[in-house]
């Protein structure tokens, strides 16, 4: 068994993995949607995942802390406690 990484290095492991992922999936999808699936799809398909993963890879680390600083402003942090409110009529 290998030995893991350590967990100064998730982020950069996640955000690698998720722009391998989405830039495989989508330029798939926008290949298909673009050309159709003809002979030589997948040379298509690769040729287009190779740009689309050297793009999506840097903007994913740039990207990424500001998506995070976004999203700590709109959703409550999990496990933070539900806010009480108190009905003014009860008092």
């Amino acid at each position: 068994m290998f030995r893991k990484l350590p967990a100064r290095a998730y982020q950069t492991v996640f955000s690698a993995l998720m722009a391998f992922f989405m830039s495989f999936l989508m330029s798939g999808a926008i290949t298909a949607i673009n050309v159709g699936v003809p002979p030589g799809f997948f040379g298509l398909w690769m040729h287009a995942w190779a740009y689309a993963f050297s793009i999506a890879l840097p903007v994913i680390l740039v990207v990424a802390p500001l998506v995070r600083h976004l999203t700590g402003r709109l959703v409550e942090a999990p496990g933070t406690p539900a806010p009480v409110h108190v009905n003014a009529e009860c008092h």
